[in-house]
């Protein structure tokens, strides 16, 4: 089999994983949840400017160095299409895992809804954002799987946009929770356990 088609294959399956995914996650959400108490507008801002810096520096990156964004940095082989798979798969796990621990204080948004509870049970008891932690790692079993500089500059420009997400809930999360977050801080790394 060629090794386009290879890719391509391996690809598929690895959207098809997140289609699911995402299904499972956002559907359900179309219902109307919890009351909302208060949602971030930092993290919105933040975002619009993660947003437009990702598009200045592929438009950056493509205009000083033509045709870089499409070397082959992993070579296209069975190995890097099934490690690409595996990890998503795993990713994926480790956030739904995290949002079924989350329940009805899920949002896609940075937000505290009425009634909130600070969540430290499953995934929560090794990282203090398990959803993101899983995610991140499924993203990077695409990047695997892909193989591309390019597909390496969207996971960092990823990272940076779930490193602003992180730190808006934080400062969300610590001025609702308190104490009980800064001793919950203190004891559970932000996003691989037992590291960072």
């Amino acid at each position: 089999m060629n090794g386009d088609l290879h890719n391509h294959l391996y690809f598929f399956c690895i959207a098809l994983i997140w289609i699911v995914f995402l299904g499972w996650l956002f559907i359900p959400a179309i219902r109307k949840g919890l009351p909302v108490k208060r949602v971030s507008s930092w993290y919105v801002k933040k975002s619009f400017l993660v947003f437009f810096l990702a598009i200045i520096v592929i438009i950056a990156v493509t205009n000083l160095y033509p045709g870089s964004l499409i070397l082959r940095i992993i070579p296209d082989s069975d190995a890097a299409g099934v490690a690409g798979i595996a990890l998503t798969l795993l990713g994926l796990s480790f956030s739904a895992w995290a949002r079924i621990h989350l329940g009805k204080y899920w949002s896609s948004m940075v937000m505290i809804k009425e009634g909130h509870q600070l969540i430290k049970t499953g995934p929560y008891q090794y990282v203090r954002n398990p959803m993101y932690t899983g995610m991140l790692c499924a993203f990077f079993g695409a990047v695997i799987a892909i193989g591309l500089a390019l597909a390496f500059l969207v996971f960092g420009i990823a990272a940076l946009s779930v490193w602003v997400k992180i730190t808006a809930e934080e400062e969300i999360l610590k001025e609702t929770f308190g104490e009980e977050y800064a001793q919950y801080k203190r004891e559970v790394k932000r996003i691989i356990p037992f590291i960072i």
